[in-house]
């Protein structure tokens, strides 16, 4: 047996829980440590990123502008240049450089955090729990960047053009804080990561029983209103940010749907396959205990027959001798 086979089988104190957990942290946040002082020192390359959804030359925004030339619509157009940035703050910029570097230290260090929380609960686990687990490791991190950057190129730029754009009035002139942009392209970044959570979330819950596809048709309509006040809570303020946040978690609701009904197919798969097993099973020890009871009879029967020609042996010894008898 391994050291490892050792360990995961030993309970665990609430101390070393406590030791474990500060390994983990500890781990984490020196990865997390490094990846901030090289973003950090990498500040073109981290702003450039930052600052891309509102030039020409970023890949939604020249899609959409040959999208309104091919369409012949201006409504498609986006215009970027109409977005003026200022910084109001001492330390505005220091502070932007040091936010943009943390962010972009965590997106990259979430695979490994994901890794490692799970290497604190996989002990806890049963084997069949564990091998099913490491596909939720898997699937976290790679549902997490398609959805930050479906945020990223398709939301955010959208959601700056229109805010930026946006006049009541012309008398007044719309000039961003930075950090106000900034915060919207990284909220509805992560609003799209955290949506694209959902198929992953009800694959669990469809593992565990606790949501069917067919109650989810039911309670579809309930569902749609669910999602409209979940993209409202955590989009910006505006219709069309939540738009964009709704459709994609409506088509992955959908999608969950098929999960929950692959999970049900293959669930009510391993429950026939069960009962066949245990069908068998009992075929097979009834049928051992019909030979058993024939070989108990074949022996019985062979007993008495020894007994009854024991008994015809007597008979014929006595037999014998009361002739004799009656001449003495």
């Amino acid at each position: 047996m391994s050291k490892e086979q050792i360990n995961d089988q030993a309970e665990m104190t609430f101390g070393e829980h406590l030791d474990e957990v500060r390994k983990i942290l500890v781990r984490v946040a020196l990865v997390f440590a490094v990846l901030f002082i090289v973003l950090f020192s990498m500040k073109g390359i981290v702003l450039d990123v930052v600052f891309a959804p509102i030039r020409e030359t970023f890949p939604t925004n020249r899609l959409f502008a040959w999208m309104a030339q091919l369409l012949n619509s201006e409504a498609l157009n986006i215009h970027p240049e109409n977005v003026e940035l200022f910084n109001n703050k001492m330390a505005g910029q220091f502070l932007l450089h040091i936010k943009s570097s943390i962010v972009g230290a965590f997106i990259i260090a979430f695979p490994y955090l994901i890794w490692e929380l799970w290497l604190f609960v996989k002990p806890a686990l049963p084997p069949q729990q564990r091998k099913q687990s490491i596909r939720y490791v898997i699937e976290t991190p790679i549902w997490f960047i398609m959805g930050l950057m479906f945020g990223y190129y398709i939301i955010a730029p959208l959601a700056v053009n229109f805010l930026g754009n946006y006049q009541v009035s012309d008398q007044i002139s719309n000039i961003i804080d930075v950090s106000s942009f900034m915060t919207t392209v990284i909220s509805v970044s992560f609003a799209a990561a955290i949506a694209f959570q959902l198929p992953l979330l009800i694959r669990l819950l469809a593992s565990i029983g606790l949501v069917t596809s067919e109650g989810m048709r039911q309670y579809r309509k309930i569902a749609i209103v669910a999602l409209l006040v979940f993209a409202a809570v955590i989009t910006p303020p505006d219709v069309v940010s939540q738009c964009l946040i709704f459709v994609p978690c409506y088509i992955l609701y959908e999608y969950g749907i098929g999960i929950a009904e692959r999970i049900e197919k293959r669930r009510a798969k391993e429950e026939a396959e069960y009962q066949a097993q245990m069908e068998a099973e009992k075929a097979a020890a009834a049928s051992k205990s019909e030979g058993e009871q024939e070989s108990n009879d074949d022996t019985q029967e062979g007993e008495s027959e020894d007994e009854l020609e024991g008994h015809e042996v007597t008979f014929a010894v006595a037999d014998e001798e009361k002739p004799n008898d009656k001449e003495a």
